[in-house]
């Protein structure tokens, strides 16, 4: 399924990236996870589907579609592949081994809801230039190495007014990871591919 979303309106700076892969001036970024999506409601076009960013009143679940989704709770480090809320607001969720938790804050329900996505391609078309730089991670994922891999794929010089610059940041788990990459890609158009599932 193609699903074209304004990419300014996504932020991909918690995001987890796997392979990549070129060919014929396209460019395809796995995301492994970390997106979060905002608000915002699918719309059928003549040329595919369209996510439309909207308030919170008027949005849908979005994150269904996708093949992985799951809640963050920052404060104890875990991720929730299941979850409910009770009417009282208190979050019952599920972790991958199975362990079920309940929460007995709502305030601490609230901040455990951050809401990703992962499973799915980003395609940029029409590339002609991206610069990737990826700071090593140490073995035990810590803190850096100080060794930085830069990567140049087109020629800065092709970089001409219909391309529109991106910017990806997040953790490469591939080589020449496992580090925190940033990558600058000039293409003319974006859109998300997710595989059926």
């Amino acid at each position: 399924m193609i699903v074209f979303f304004d990419f300014d309106e996504l932020n991909t700076f918690n995001c987890t990236y796997g392979g990549s892969e070129e060919k014929a001036g396209a460019l395809r970024v796995f995301v492994k996870g970390g997106l979060a999506l905002p608000y915002g409601v699918f719309l059928e076009e003549k040329n595919g589907t369209r996510f439309v960013k909207c308030e919170k009143d008027k949005a849908e679940s979005v994150g269904n579609i996708f093949p992985i989704h799951y809640i963050y709770d920052p404060s104890r480090r875990v991720e929730y592949v299941e979850w409910e809320l009770s009417e009282d607001g208190f979050l019952r969720a599920r972790t991958s081994s199975g362990e079920w938790v309940q929460y007995t804050s709502k305030s601490d329900s609230q901040y455990a809801m951050h809401e990703f996505v992962g499973g799915f391609w980003f395609v940029f078309e029409g590339v002609v230039f991206s610069k990737r730089i990826t700071t090593e991670y140490t073995a035990d994922r810590e803190k850096s190495t100080g060794n930085e891999v830069i990567q140049e794929f087109g020629s800065r010089s092709c970089v001409e007014a219909l391309s529109k610059k991106y910017f990806l940041e997040g953790v490469l788990e591939v080589q020449p990871g496992s580090g925190w990459m940033s990558w600058e890609i000039y293409a003319k158009s974006f859109h998300i591919e997710i595989p059926d599932v």
